[in-house]
């Protein structure tokens, strides 16, 4: 399947005051076989989770990334010395169309949109622009949502088609390529498909939702960018199941989230069997060493040298042994289109076990990755969590520069794939 859209330039938000910047010329970007193009050149995607939650408690600014454009603004500055190049960001629908808890209707709800809300997204989306960032914008659906037919019926609706619509709403309010020009795609869930998120549906059945809510939002909604489903890297290896993935056939682009060896990087990217772009929508490691203890030295937790320097060595082989080699940008026989890192700063909410304000300690075993073989869920950061009154200071790992190494790399850069979002825009 092929896609066409155009787009331009916008203006820019800077310090309160919209700036003109230079209008784009009219791109195209199309889906091709294993590669996406970007006015007909390769485009790999180097991308960061972002989330940039402050933390010192809820506040003022915790549950939506636009909230605060100081912030927002830095961090795009930072990414793009990084050589980032795309970002995935979930989008808060209940504080866009003002429907908190599901209080109203969503088919009424595009009446609803905030317009400060949407004010902060044009915003930080017209800087995501100047900066050459492009957007992964990511509907999460809940894990508590029971999606089958005709079950948790509210406004004569069964949770099953609430969740297809409000998908459709956002992408409604974004879809339009003149105004939002850096939106690179659609993502719908997040590791829906493993056993404990998926409630009593059967893996087939949870893929034919997917087909479901994809085919509706390309027809009712937008046909003019790529949409893609986020699995989880489950024991039973969806990725790899055709039949499984057949069952959405408007699925423009694969996505999975990879927390594994280096080897079982490699089998996942050899067993996908589609000829459709892999993206791997987050892969990370902490800066906290489980069993010796995180380091709690300084107030953000930087974590120590030892510990930096294995996230920093996790990124290291991840991109170059398994990712660099089979980027499809480089080859369009090769299947991957490029990987988003897990993430660009600490968020001090995740460990439910302790205050919001603290940073934890808790997280999961995963058998794959050493030395400790714990993923600490507040210590996966790039960088570190600024306070609710900061907008810039966050300490920057070692694995940041590791990732600036390689993503700025000339080698990487004269391949083609970096095409886009390299240049920052006047």
């Amino acid at each position: 399947m092929k896609r066409l859209m155009m787009g331009l330039g916008l203006a820019v938000c800077l310090g309160g005051a919209f700036e003109a910047h230079a209008r784009r010329a009219p791109e195209t970007l199309t889906l091709s076989g294993k590669q996406l193009l970007i006015n007909g050149k390769p485009f790999t995607a180097k991308g960061v989770n972002y989330h940039p939650v402050p933390r010192t408690g809820p506040g003022n600014w915790p549950d939506d990334w636009t909230m605060n454009r100081a912030v927002v603004f830095s961090d795009f500055a930072k990414m793009k010395e990084m050589g980032a190049n795309t970002i995935r960001v979930y989008v808060q629908y209940d504080r866009l169309f003002q429907n908190w808890d599901e209080q109203n209707d969503p088919s009424t709800d595009p009446g609803r949109v905030d317009p400060a809300v949407l004010a902060n997204y044009r915003a930080v989306l017209d800087e995501a622009d100047r900066q050459g960032i492009y957007v992964i914008m990511n509907y999460f659906l809940p894990t508590n949502a029971d999606l089958r037919a005709g079950q948790q019926v509210k406004f004569n609706k069964d949770a099953r088609t609430r969740h297809k619509l409000r998908f459709r709403n956002i992408i409604n309010v974004f879809k339009n390529r003149t105004e939002f020009p850096m939106v690179l795609m659609w993502a719908f869930g997040n590791e829906n498909n493993f056993d404990w998120n998926r409630g009593q549906m059967t893996a087939a059945a949870m893929f034919d939702f997917y087909g479901e809510a994809i085919r509706e939002a390309d027809q009712q909604a937008d046909a003019s960018h790529p949409y893609t489903v986020v699995l989880g890297d489950n024991p039973q290896l969806d990725i790899h199941n055709s039949s499984l993935l057949n069952r959405a056939p408007l699925v423009d682009v694969w996505s999975v989230n990879m927390y594994n060896t280096e080897q079982g990087f490699k089998n996942i990217i050899q067993g996908y069997p589609l000829n459709k772009p892999l993206l791997f929508t987050e892969f990370g490691y902490d800066a906290c060493q489980h069993n010796q203890g995180c380091d709690f030295s300084n107030p953000e937790g930087r974590g120590t040298a030892e510990a930096q320097q294995h996230q920093a060595a996790f990124y290291k082989n991840r991109w170059e042994n398994t990712m660099l080699p089979n980027l499809s940008a480089r080859n369009a026989n090769n299947k991957l289109l490029g990987g988003v890192v897990f993430e660009w700063n600490d968020e001090w909410w995740k460990d439910g076990s302790g205050p919001r304000d603290v940073h934890n300690t808790g997280g999961f075993s995963n058998a794959n990755l050493g030395p400790d073989y714990f993923l600490n869920e507040e210590w996966f950061g790039l960088s570190t969590a600024l306070t609710e009154t900061q907008t810039t200071g966050r300490y920057y790992r070692s694995a940041f520069n590791q990732l600036k190494t390689m993503w700025t790399a000339p080698s990487l850069l004269s391949a083609g794939e970096a095409a886009e979002g390299t240049a920052t825009r006047p």
